[in-house]
């Protein structure tokens, strides 16, 4: 019979067999976390394919330069990413690139955009790709070059999935988005134009990271006069004309039309340049979270805008002005469930590019409100307008649809808000407007919005709120008498006061208490009873 093994051995066989059962256990312990870390990423990524409208945090102030600085941090935040200006890459370097990406490219995500999606895939094949550039034309033309890059980075983040990605970002080197902006005006590109045509299939993802104010694909207007420039100065005119914002320029004032001539500037005067104020004794742009406000006054223009060149609105409504005041309220408390914002205005005078327009005076209030969820969702949620004077059961006193951009996120909760607002000195107003009374203000601008701080340490809302808000044809105010609370607490009835309490009797919405223009499903049945909605908490993000 064979010899028993010795005791030693023994051991020694018995420790081998429990460090290969670790080892075994370890490797099975890890594939599983691989697997499932694997599995969550594959979940974000359908999450993303399946959101049309990207979140706050990736999209722009307007225009695609904005939009592509901010795309471009995000690139550079990510880790193990190499990346490189996209001006300093060749157009055969970047076919290269899509060449090497285009067998990474995931059908399951791209059969998830419809074919107006802009992140859609327009190849079936290599060849096919090879064949669409080969009738595109020079390849030295700048636009191409720049084409590319967006090409490449729209394939890179949503053709593929984040497996892929991590793998293609350890061997290979990617451009950034481009710093200029070639699009031109709708029906003006010139049909001989291949190059340009191709810039502009190239560029249909990032119509989505514009945000703010609808991109119309217009490129802005420099101020020709020092009148011109104390309307509007936006921030973004340093890259486009080479103008630097002073501190009194972008002030704007009472306004009356499009026209310049219908402008009245505010007279103001240079207390300091930014590099003149210390950052900690500036007084950063700060909106409470709860409050109610009096809108002491103000301009305002029924289609809102950065450039009256083309409106959405039809013909002369979107120009009619009007010189209003009202109140404003908000609960936009950060991590809440729901958000509510409502602004009551009256028009004392209204005007159509400078001309008086009689008999109206309309009383005009808008609510809006946002779940969590919607925000999470990339839903604005409903804005309910409604108009006073008008006998409750008749059809458009109120209406709801969907709003245009959602309750604001006035703290910087979920995005970086106004801590992304540009310095532009301190000012003396000798007569703050509607009130006639001097006022020392810090200027701050983001594109078109500028927001001023009063710098007077005695004033109840010193550090926490606006003196004054202004844009060139978007609104003015003053502000005074805020009450830094739950507007609740003073108006119990404010987030659904106004809201017909009989239902119309005929009409598209015969037998309900407002109108729901646009058949949203949230807007299917307001009423005081059911508006606001009860809020509804952000999904949570799968671990």
């Amino acid at each position: 019979p064979a010899e028993s093994p010795k005791p030693r051995e023994s051991h020694q066989k018995s420790q081998i067999c429990r460090e290969a059962m670790r080892g075994t256990t370890a490797i099975a312990l890890v594939a599983a976390l691989v697997s499932r870390s694997a599995l969550a990423s594959w979940e974000l990524d359908l999450r993303r394919a399946k959101t049309f409208t990207p979140r706050s945090g990736f999209r722009g102030h307007g225009s695609l330069a904005t939009a592509n600085r901010v795309l471009n941090r995000h690139l550079e935040a990510r880790a193990g990413l190499r990346l490189q200006a996209c001006e300093s890459f060749r157009v055969d370097e970047l076919r290269d690139i899509l060449r090497s990406l285009l067998p990474h490219v995931s059908r399951e995500l791209t059969d998830l955009y419809a074919p107006h999606d802009g992140r859609r895939a327009v190849y079936g094949s290599a060849e096919e790709m090879e064949l669409h550039w080969a009738g595109s034309g020079p390849a030295e033309d700048d636009r191409m070059r720049d084409a590319h890059c967006h090409e490449v980075v729209m394939w890179f983040v949503h053709h593929l999935p984040t497996e892929r990605q991590n793998e293609v970002a350890q061997r290979m080197v990617l451009p950034k988005l481009p710093d200029r902006d070639h699009r031109v005006p709708e029906g003006s590109r010139s049909p001989d134009d291949a190059v340009g045509r191709f810039y502009d299939e190239k560029v249909t993802c990032q119509a989505c990271h514009v945000g703010g104010v609808p991109d119309l694909g217009l490129p802005e207007v420099k101020p020709e006069t020092d009148l011109a420039k104390q309307r509007r100065c936006y921030t973004n005119y340093k890259e486009l004309f080479n103008i630097t914002c002073g501190p009194c320029d972008g002030v704007a004032g009472p306004y009356r039309g499009d026209d310049d001539k219908y402008f009245t500037p505010t007279e103001c005067i240079i207390v300091a340049q930014p590099h003149e104020v210390p950052e900690a004794e500036r007084v950063k742009p700060q909106l409470p979270p709860q409050f109610s406000v009096d809108v002491v006054g103000g301009s305002d223009r029924f289609g809102r805008t950065t450039n009256p060149v083309h409106d959405n609105l039809p013909g002369p409504i979107a120009k009619i002005y009007g010189q209003i005041h009202g109140k404003w309220y908000m609960d936009a408390k950060p991590g809440a469930d729901l958000w509510l914002l409502r602004h009551d205005t009256v028009y004392a005078e209204v005007t159509e590019n400078g001309i008086p327009v009689p008999f109206i005076a309309p009383h005009v209030s808008e609510i809006h409100a946002q779940t969590a969820h919607q925000r999470a969702n990339n839903l604005t949620g409903p804005m309910v307008s409604l108009i006073d004077g008008m006998p409750s059961w008749v059809p458009g006193g109120c209406t709801c649809i969907s709003d245009p951009v959602g309750v604001p996120d006035i703290t910087g909760a979920e995005a970086l808000g106004m801590a992304s607002m540009q310095y532009m000195g301190r000012i003396k107003l000798p007569k703050l407007e509607y009130l006639d009374t001097p006022i020392e203000l810090d200027h701050w601008a983001d594109w078109f919005f500028h927001i001023f701080m009063d710098t007077n340490k005695t004033v109840p809302h010193y550090g926490k709120a606006p003196s004054r808000l202004a844009s060139a044809y978007a609104g003015t105010a003053v502000y005074a008498n805020w009450v830094m609370e739950d507007p609740k607490i003073r108006d119990p009835e404010v987030w659904h006061r106004g809201i017909p309490t009989k239902p119309q009797p005929f009409g598209p919405d015969k037998g309900k208490f407002c109108m729901n223009a646009k058949k949203v499903d949230f807007c299917d049945n307001i009423s005081q009873a059911t508006f606001p909605p009860e809020g509804a908490p952000a999904p949570r993000a799968p671990r």
